[in-house]
């Protein structure tokens, strides 16, 4: 994985979906995914490949409107894996057993830490049982975001 240009923000399948199915559909704001799509081609904006094969079950709609982002999903290295490798043993809870062969939650966690990057996730709290994004990301002090926050961070006005 590069680090030039170095990510400022790693992508939650959460807020991809929130974003596009519940909040800001294209077809209402389409300026925010044009936007959205100029801070990918400018390196700012990533996701991790594991939030490619989530959506891939939760919109395919949105997978195909990002297909001309190149670069936009990571694949994963061997450095962010070890560090997946790492946060499960410490989390194991962070996703359902069921789930892992295809949870993005500790990837996001993983690139984000690696990289320096803010995470992009419409998660809330969890609890020490099952934790979720926002709660390993204040462990590892990863800063994490919603997609509002981040639409005001970038200073994006519409």
């Amino acid at each position: 994985m590069s680090a030039s240009p170095r990510p400022r923000f790693v992508w939650d399948t959460s807020a991809l979906v929130a974003a596009w199915v519940e909040r800001y559909p294209i077809d209402v704001l389409p300026p925010l995914w044009d936007r959205l799509t100029a801070s990918i081609q400018a390196g700012e904006m990533i996701a991790p490949s594991e939030v490619k094969v989530e959506l891939e079950k939760r919109s395919t709609e949105l997978l195909d409107f990002l297909k001309p982002c190149d670069g936009f999903f990571v694949p994963t290295d061997e450095l962010v894996l070890a560090d997946v490798s790492a946060v499960l043993a410490e989390h194991p809870r962070l996703v359902m057993e069921r789930k892992r062969s295809f949870a993005a939650d500790p990837f996001v966690i993983a690139m984000a830490r690696i990289l320096g990057g803010v995470v992009v996730t419409e998660e809330g709290r969890g609890s020490t049982g099952k934790p979720k994004i926002p709660d390993v990301c204040e462990i590892y002090r990863i800063e994490y975001i919603n997609l509002l926050d981040l639409i005001r961070r970038v200073g994006w006005k519409f």
